[in-house]
């Protein structure tokens, strides 16, 4: 009885401890710096820059490697399933494999879009949880 009562516990300060894998934490952030939330900007080209900050952005060729990951813009499409990877659909789904942090749309319509970013690794499956940033934005 006494085993079993020191069992218990010993279970429970290690659950109190947290000693979970920090599933639900998301490695960093993406922020999409340009066009702001909500801007009103003249068209037909709109480039999109977004930074990063809690991980390392490397080119996709440089494979899997923990706490890195690489861009993909979406512009007016929804993000395909977490764990697929991130089609490239251009003109609307944009993959930069090459590290850059920067795209250019060209011959948007008029109107209202919107544009998510999402930091995938490098067989381009989205990070888990996601790394995300959506923002909408009219072009006149």
């Amino acid at each position: 009885m006494k085993k079993a009562l020191a069992v218990l516990a010993l279970c429970s300060f290690v659950a109190a401890c947290g000693g979970g894998d920090g599933g639900d934490q998301p490695l960093g952030t993406v922020s999409i710096t340009s066009p702001a939330d909500g801007a009103t900007i003249n068209g037909p080209n709109v480039t999109v820059q977004v930074s990063v900050s809690g991980f390392e952005i490397r080119p996709a060729a440089d494979g899997i490697v923990p706490g890195t990951g690489h861009h993909h813009f979406y512009l007016d499409t929804d993000l395909t399933p977490a764990d697929q990877p991130v089609p490239t659909i251009p003109p609307n789904v944009i993959h930069k494999g090459d590290a850059t942090s920067e795209h250019t749309f060209e011959n948007v319509a008029p109107g209202e879009h919107r544009i998510i970013a999402v930091v995938a690794d490098g067989i381009h499956i989205p990070l888990q949880p996601w790394v995300v940033d959506t923002i909408t934005f009219t072009v006149r």
